[in-house]
């Protein structure tokens, strides 16, 4: 048994305590946590209690809300999301994309093209958004798409910034892809493989907080991607956060949503058209006389 697994072990997690995390990570989250997930909060909090040479989770917690807590509040956040993604997950959305939302594009004459990526992650989701966007919409019709890639932790973002990943995790990338998108590293850089720039320079990467006021966010988009991730929230929050999504979306755009989440009955003006793909009404505005 290792230093590391004994010391984990040995800090013991209350109910009192327990209850206070689950409160606070809701607070500056809006993450739900079931009451079942007391042995899930010893596993992503302990190291940094280790890191602060802090003795208990109370200390902790007492650190998290004093007055010189902010800093670490951050860390709090990164220790409790879960960052589960893939290239091309849920493919059947990238599939919509080729079949009706590009032709769409193509016969509407817009201009430039808006993807909101809102939950990114590491940056396999808008990174694939951009792979498909380049070779089905940019190479042969020269029609710009700007994508934004959000994610509440600080730590997902900057491996997703650097747009490198190992070998490994580009089992789901079609050949084709890969040849055309992709640097093999050489030397030290064996088995890891680079985003090229012409794909990471269609992305842009901020950190937001979906229960912020306010979000930093000045456009309007033609297609939001906010998969898994209302999963984690209770009704309320989930009501908050889609209407919120709804107002960055231009009329006739889609949501696309993650495989266990369903938008019914939550927002007007939002259809289902198939296997979690929203489109927001289009409404014929009336000029003003």
């Amino acid at each position: 048994m290792t230093e590391s697994i004994f010391e984990i072990k040995k800090i013991s997690l209350s109910d009192a305590e327990f209850e206070k995390l689950r409160e606070l990570v809701f607070k500056v989250s809006g993450i739900s946590l079931a009451e079942t997930k007391k042995e899930l909060v010893v596993s992503r909090f302990t190291k940094r209690v280790k890191a602060l040479k802090l003795q208990n989770f109370s200390e902790y917690y007492d650190l998290l809300v004093s007055s010189s807590g902010f800093s670490e509040i951050q860390n709090f956040i990164n220790s409790i999301t879960t960052n589960k993604t893939d290239f091309f997950r849920e493919a059947h959305h990238f599939d919509f994309i080729t079949s009706t939302f590009i032709p769409q594009i193509i016969a509407s004459g817009k201009r430039v093209v808006r993807v909101w990526s809102a939950a990114c992650s590491t940056g396999e989701e808008p990174y694939t958004i951009a792979i498909v966007m380049a070779k089905h919409l940019v190479e042969p019709y020269n029609i710009p798409v700007k994508i934004l890639a959000t994610d509440i932790d600080t730590s997902v973002l900057k491996t997703a910034a650097r747009g490198v990943y190992e070998s490994g995790v580009l089992n789901t990338v079609p050949e084709e892809y890969m040849k055309k998108y992709f640097l093999r590293g050489k030397g030290d850089s064996l088995g890891l493989f680079k985003i090229k720039d012409e794909i990471k320079q269609m992305v842009t990467f901020k950190q937001l907080n979906f229960i912020a006021p306010e979000y930093p966010i000045t456009s309007t988009f033609d297609m939001i991607f906010c998969r898994n991730v209302i999963i984690y929230f209770n009704p309320e929050t989930k009501k908050l956060v889609v209407n919120r999504l709804f107002r960055y979306l231009n009329d006739g755009g889609y949501i696309m949503m993650g495989h266990s989440e369903a938008l019914f009955n939550m927002i007007d003006g939002l259809v289902y058209l198939k296997n979690t793909i929203y489109q927001k009404k289009i409404y014929n505005n009336v000029p003003e006389s």
